[in-house]
């Protein structure tokens, strides 16, 4: 075993992976204190610990979080605790009014970014109590790393600086690769979000169109709706009143299903646990003799009960007799709750389900089914690594969407104003698949076209697209930190086929372009770099780099595929620091062992 050397450390990124770290170096701190001597932390911005979802210089004073204080692992204070601390005049500043605080209610990003600000600075006055070194390095993007020698790594930031370290810990976060437009109106991302407002003294007297339905989009509607009329409450009612200067304003939503996600919900425990619904000799014993966790073993096996019970709890008994059923598929599921949150007019839908969402979050009413398949996805990500190539790639295609409309709930007073944005006919949904043609962008505009289900082709031409459709797949060319790609200490992704014949015959199931072929093995291409259950990088030759950790979700999406959130944040980087302890107390690498890890998991708290 090569154990990691923590003795000059630098992590990249400020945000709340690295903050998590941070807290997790300070819980060993009585062991890490021999190992950590220096800890160097780069930020792209002036300000750290904070994160690019929650910085103003990227988000609005109007952006909510889709968060709240119960659902967020614990730092040195919770959040809400954090909020009552603060005086009235700071709350106002924070877009926050109403009191008294709760645990349960979503608020601004501005405030959890000032949150976890507060929390940052907590903990590397803490670390340098105990005799760390800390360097805080701002404005200081890492454009590069490299490898010097065996033992040592070197940071190039963008004032060309260079920095020496003995292991790198990769923990920044959201990347926006997209190039914009402006002068044909068009934006890669809405961030910052500062570059979509108008200037001071003009409006947008016209449609402005949105590239999904998203989280991210929702930003977009908040920032642009409060500054294009006014929202007042009427008989307990959220009603918007457009600008007479705006007449023309409106927000078009692009979603190619044509959904709007679920809504926020009341959690028994909104905390995500790895191994709530079923132990994890259960999960092994699912293992084959080729190595593998086959996606419906998983689903029949550890999943079917767990849902029974809880649709059994939400009095849903049709979905209870179909579960019931053992030619009930886990894809069955997914096309028969789609079915249930496919509406006409996906507006009319939201007003129908804000009955049950309000009864809800308001009663504390838990939704048993949602929470519970948000702990069964949670679970499946942190083994990613033994799903088969051919269950990867029905994950992704058959799977992830439903998930990702469920489980990134839109917080109630987010769905309050698109109510009261559609019934002013200030907002509109349209399905269908959105490209760009060769032309898309002259004429000083955005032009795009769009397909529905039945294969009809209609164009639409804007003043102002955002594209709001997040992370697209990384390849291994577009990794930033290209010398670490050209060195072979990094390689792409993969996962094997377990029934060779599906790579070879089986287009339908597999893009043939991300199918890799050597002597009798076929493997698939997965999204971003390959990792090792503890996050640590792996060379071109298979082996696993101690001295270089990446927590991106960008970058390591293909194995983990579902780890969204603080909540992903947090697990994440807990798993990396009991990896060290595991290395400097036991002398035991946990990280390409099952058995292992799967005890990690289960005996740890947090996870």
């Amino acid at each position: 075993m090569i154990k990691s050397n923590l003795s000059n450390l630098a992590i990249v990124g400020s945000g709340p992976t690295a903050i998590y770290l941070l807290r997790y170096i300070w819980t060993h701190i009585d062991v890490l204190k021999n190992e950590l001597k220096k800890i160097t932390i780069f930020e792209k911005e002036m300000l750290l610990g904070m994160g690019m979802p929650y910085h103003p210089n990227t988000t609005d004073i109007y952006n909510l979080a889709n968060i709240s204080s119960e659902e967020i692992p614990l730092l040195q204070e919770t959040f809400g605790n954090w909020l009552r601390q603060q005086n009235s005049e700071t709350l106002r500043k924070l877009n926050i009014s109403n009191k008294p605080i709760d645990d349960a209610e979503v608020y601004s990003r501005i405030s959890l970014g000032q949150y976890f600000h507060d929390q940052f600075k907590q903990l590397l006055i803490a670390l340098k109590s105990a005799g760390i070194e800390i360097e805080e390095l701002h404005i200081s993007e890492v454009l590069d790393i490299s490898q010097s020698n065996e033992n040592e790594l070197i940071i190039t930031d963008s004032k060309h600086n260079t920095y020496a370290f003995s292991t790198v810990v990769i923990a920044n976060g959201h990347e926006w690769k997209g190039e914009d437009n402006p002068k044909a109106g068009y934006y890669a991302s809405p961030w910052p979000i500062h570059k979509i407002l108008p200037k001071e003294g003009e409006l947008y007297n016209f449609s402005v169109g949105t590239l999904g339905a998203s989280l991210s989009a929702f930003d977009v509607v908040t920032s642009l709706s409060h500054r294009h009329g006014q929202f007042v409450t009427v008989d307990n009612q959220l009603i918007f009143i457009k600008d007479k200067n705006a007449p023309h304003f409106k927000i078009v939503l692009h979603s190619s299903r044509g959904w709007l996600p679920h809504l926020q919900y009341e959690q028994q425990e909104p905390i995500r646990e790895i191994y709530r619904h079923f132990n994890r000799n259960q999960l092994l014993e699912l293992i084959d003799d080729n190595g593998f966790l086959r996606i419906e073993d998983y689903f029949d096996n550890l999943c079917r009960a767990a849902l029974i019970a809880a649709f059994n709890k939400d009095k849903m008994n049709d979905v209870v007799v179909k579960l019931q059923q053992d030619n009930f598929s886990f894809k069955d599921l997914v096309e028969f709750m789609s079915e249930k949150h496919e509406y006409v007019n996906s507006f009319e839908g939201m007003k129908k389900e804000m009955i049950t969402a309000k009864n809800s979050v308001y009663n504390k009413i838990p939704i048993n089914w949602m929470e519970t398949l948000d702990d069964l996805m949670y679970s499946l990500n942190y083994h990613a690594e033994l799903l088969a190539a051919e269950d990867h790639a029905f994950f992704h295609k058959e799977i992830m969407s439903f998930l990702m409309n469920v489980i990134a709930a839109l917080p109630l007073q987010s769905a309050k104003i698109l109510l009261a944005l559609y019934d002013a006919g200030a907002i509109e949904l349209k399905s269908g698949m959105v490209s760009f043609k060769d032309d898309a962008f002259d004429n000083n505009r955005t032009r795009i076209a769009i397909e529905s289900e039945t294969g009809d082709i209609e164009e639409m031409e804007y003043r102002l697209f955002i594209n709001c459709g997040g992370h697209k797949r990384l390849e291994l060319e577009d990794y930033p930190f290209q010398s670490l790609v050209k060195k072979g200490l990094v390689r792409c992704a993969t996962a094997r086929f377990e029934e060779p014949n599906i790579a070879y015959n089986s287009s339908e199931k597999c893009d043939p372009n991300l199918i890799i072929k050597n002597d009798n093995k076929s493997n698939l291409k997965l999204s971003g770099i390959d990792i090792d259950a503890s996050y640590r990088t792996i060379n071109n030759k298979g082996i696993s780099n101690p001295f270089l950790y990446d927590l991106n979700f960008t970058h390591t999406s293909g194995l983990r595929p579902y780890s969204y959130g603080l909540q992903a944040c947090s697990a994440t980087s807990l798993i990396v620091v009991e990896s060290w302890i595991s290395q400097i107390v036991e002398y035991k690498d946990i990280s390409n062992d099952i058995e292992k890890i799967t005890e990690l998991y289960e005996d740890t708290d947090g996870l």
